[in-house]
């Protein structure tokens, strides 16, 4: 696993995830992660998102992983930077496990 940095004010680790993302209406966005650190999440989906929208998520392969986050902006295709908007502070200690 490597370390990515680009506009972000904390430090993200590669690791890939399954990750459900969960709209207030419609069906879930199925998505995998692309990197994950304290302060959000890049991801790859299976549909678009809109920028600004706010989304809870799960990534079942870690079940304290869960919360909620904010569509930050477009990477790519389908690909997008979501910032944390609550995260438990079990999900922060998950999230410093995958940075070892």
């Amino acid at each position: 696993m490597g370390i990515t940095t680009e506009r972000r004010r904390s430090w993200r680790t590669e690791v890939v995830l399954t990750c459900l993302l969960s709209r207030r209406t419609g069906k879930v966005v199925e998505a995998r992660t692309l990197d994950l650190g304290p302060g959000g999440m890049r991801v790859v989906t299976t549909r678009p998102l809109t920028i600004d929208e706010v989304l809870d998520f799960e990534l079942p392969d870690r079940p304290a992983l869960s919360g909620r986050a904010r569509v930050l902006r477009e990477h790519g295709y389908r690909m997008f930077a979501l910032r944390f908007e609550r995260l438990s502070e079990e999900a922060r200690a998950e999230i410093a496990d995958l940075a070892r």
